[in-house]
Formats: structure tokens, C-alpha cells, sequence
């Protein structure tokens, strides 16, 4: 166990400091969260329902799957992941 004085003299230590700060970023950067199978649905799903439930935003969104569905160009130019995601929405459900 550190003392308080011995605690005390390294955090007045601007250089311990650094060494602290640069050492529990390079923690906090080698241990990536990533983020499980289920909540990643979960949150799709989330997403899903707030689309669903805003009229303006599921139209917008249905125009966009109109769009990719019948444009490959224009869809060849979007992130690919974007067009997954958007044609993998369910528009057809009604509000909750």
C-alpha cells in the first residue's frame, strides 16, 4: 500500500502525472468494447421503432430504400454499410 505522502509527492510530480495519463490511455486504447451480436440488435431494432414511429423519418427513410432499390449508381456511391442498414429497415410495420 502507497502512503498518503508517498501518494501526495507523485501526483505533485508533473512528469509521474504524464507517465500516469499516457499509460492509462494506452490501457484504455489496447482493450477495444466491442459492443456483442445482441446489442447491436437491440439497438437496430431501438432505431427501427423511432423510424416507424416518426412519420417524416420513415418516409424519408422509404424514399432512401425506393432509391437504392432502383438506382445501383447512386447507391454505388454511398457507404456500403449505410445501404445495408437502410434496406434492412422493416417500413412496413405500423406505429406502436
Amino acid at each position: 500500500m502507497v502512503s498518503k505522502e508517498d501518494w501526495n509527492a507523485a501526483m505533485s510530480s508533473e512528469i509521474f502525472r504524464e507517465y500516469l495519463g499516457n499509460e492509462l490511455a494506452k490501457e484504455a486504447n489496447s482493450k477495444p468494447i466491442e459492443p456483442s451480436e445482441n446489442d447491436v440488435r437491440q439497438e437496430f431494432l431501438k432505431f427501427q421503432e423511432m423510424v416507424l414511429e416518426t412519420p417524416h423519418m420513415k418516409t424519408a427513410f422509404k424514399k432512401l430504400q425506393d432509391k437504392f432499390l432502383t438506382d445501383s449508381e447512386y447507391a454505388s456511391n454511398i457507404n456500403p454499410d449505410f445501404v445495408k442498414g437502410v434496406l434492412a429497415l422493416d417500413l412496413t410495420g405500423e406505429q406502436k
